[in-house]
């Protein structure tokens, strides 16, 4: 799925996420720090890291903190099986 094409198209973003894209920003002005800082000093399962990791990758397929929230919102909407979420989202 392509979060920023999605992005131009209100009806289907909203039928994707329950929000509206404003709403959505809004949002994601609360999420983008709280899960750079999360992120920052947890693994994605959930351990501690020994140091801090600075960056986001460059081969992450979930790159921005926007396409992270758009993905978790049309999960938890859809409450897809894993494997089509996965496909959708090319991970």
């Amino acid at each position: 799925m392509d979060y920023r094409a999605l992005r131009e198209r209100p009806r289907q973003f909203l039928a994707l996420t329950s929000l509206h894209v404003a709403e959505f920003d809004d949002l994601l002005t609360a999420f983008a720090p709280a899960w750079e800082r999360h992120h920052r000093w947890h693994t994605l399962a959930g351990k501690r890291r020994q140091f801090p990791a600075h960056r986001e990758r460059p081969t992450a397929v979930l790159a921005g903190s926007d396409v992270k929230l758009f993905f978790l919102l049309t999960y938890l909407k859809s409450n897809a099986l894993q494997e089509h979420q996965a496909a959708s989202f090319g991970v």
